[in-house]
């Protein structure tokens, strides 16, 4: 039996939890093992349970989302997180991927998306909705006007980053390299220094922004 994507729920309202929770065990690959209310509880239950993935909002009492996803990124790299947000402003989106979410989706999106985008950041892919994309294109489209990008990407990191965008884990972008998981994390550093980010999700973004990234991002 295939082992499933254990995911904890962190929102203050009692209903979207429960909206959540009914959405996603829809799909016989999650399980959702744990709730919490707010950042600072959810620190606890995240702790306890280790998670695949955690699928938490931005404004909550104690602990907002961006707080507890920076929390996670140091405590658990390993566990990744989806923020579930009404919200669509820039500042709310740029935060979160400069906390290091691995994506973001609105809650207004469908079951089958939401389940979508579970699957897709443990496989390694970004998570975003295609409103929040075309929101990122256009902020670091217009963060670079008249700044020429000096730090280009060699053949190989490249290629590392076209296979990072179709969601391959490390493990199977060196399989399809021919080089060791070691030195895809190296090739991923580097790229993550000269784009000036810190995480996949900003690193393909910013790389279509560019104009460097010659691939089918898909985003559903």
């Amino acid at each position: 039996m295939t082992e499933k994507i254990t995911v904890v729920l962190v929102d203050d309202h009692d209903l979207v939890r429960a909206g959540t929770r009914q959405y996603l065990e829809r799909a016989d690959s999650i399980a959702v093992v744990g709730e919490a209310a707010d950042g600072f509880a959810a620190q606890r239950v995240i702790d306890d349970l280790r998670p695949c993935v955690v699928l938490v909002d931005i404004k909550m009492p104690n602990q907002g989302g961006i707080d507890l996803t920076r929390w996670v990124r140091r405590t658990l790299p390993q566990t990744k997180v989806i923020v579930l947000s009404a919200y669509d402003d820039d500042p709310y989106i740029m935060a979160a991927l400069e906390a290091g979410a691995n994506g973001y989706v609105l809650k207004n999106t469908s079951p089958a998306a939401l389940i979508q985008a579970v699957e897709t950041v443990i496989k390694g892919g970004s998570a975003l909705d295609p409103a929040i994309t075309t929101k990122v294109l256009g902020l670091l489209t217009s963060s670079r006007q008249g700044d020429e990008f000096s730090a280009e990407l060699s053949d190989r990191e490249l290629e590392v980053l076209q296979l990072t965008a179709r969601g391959l884990t490390n493990k199977e972008i060196g399989n399809m390299l021919h080089i060791s998981n070691r030195t895809v994390q190296g090739h991923l550093r580097k790229i993550f220094t000269k784009l000036d980010v810190n995480s996949r999700t900003e690193a393909v973004t910013k790389a279509m922004a560019l104009g460097i990234l010659d691939v089918e991002y898909d985003q559903q």
